[in-house]
């Protein structure tokens, strides 16, 4: 799961924001190298490597880019709503720092638990999820690009029709201004694939 992302922690300020935060966190630093993209996601420029994460023959199969950003952030939150955690971890695979094995990093606890966080900060009752709900990456605005690499907010990516930051916020109560959810797009050998995502609180 591509998801390690980079937690840049102040106040907190949404009340029922704070039990899933915790969780997110952690299992983004997890994931965070291979990232909860779809490898992420659910989550998350990885900031940690798990040391015990050593090179090794995996048995895992090659993991297959998308043609576009848009393509692969839709199918990786898809994933995560479907609780295909372990592929959407694995589908980040071919961006993972040189030394680091994809089938080690996504069996550890942290990184499925961030996954699942995922899933439920998205998951509200009365809104449809795949496949009768539709995921949409609905254009590049906000979008930024430094390189093969592009960052994606959480306010460009739809649920059956709502942003995955208007999902967040359901219930939240305080300043939720500062929270902010982006993903880490990485191109690689022609292919796009989901690299992390940073959580902002």
């Amino acid at each position: 799961m591509t998801i390690a992302p980079t937690v840049h922690a102040r106040r907190p300020k949404a009340r029922r924001l704070a039990p899933m935060l915790p969780v997110v966190v952690m299992g983004l630093t997890a994931c965070g190298s291979a990232g909860v993209s779809g490898s992420a996601a659910p989550v998350p420029s990885p900031s940690a490597s798990p040391a015990s994460a050593s090179p090794q023959t995996s048995q895992v199969q090659p993991a297959s880019g998308a043609e576009t950003l848009q393509a692969a952030l839709e199918r990786w939150v898809t994933q995560i709503l479907k609780e295909q955690y372990t592929e959407a971890c694995l589908s980040g695979a071919p961006v993972l720092p040189a030394g680091q094995d994809a089938e080690t990093l996504c069996k550890r606890p942290e990184v499925l638990a961030s996954a699942k966080s995922l899933r439920e900060a998205w998951a509200k009752p009365g809104v449809k999820l795949p496949p009768q709900g539709e995921v949409e990456v609905t254009g590049v605005t906000g979008v930024t690009a430094k390189g093969n690499e592009v960052t994606v907010p959480d306010t460009a990516v739809k649920l059956d029709g709502r942003t995955l930051r208007s999902l967040e916020l359901i219930g939240a109560t305080g300043d939720t201004g500062s929270f902010s959810l982006t993903f880490k797009m990485q191109k690689h050998e022609g292919a796009w694939y989901v690299q992390g995502f940073d959580l902002k609180l």
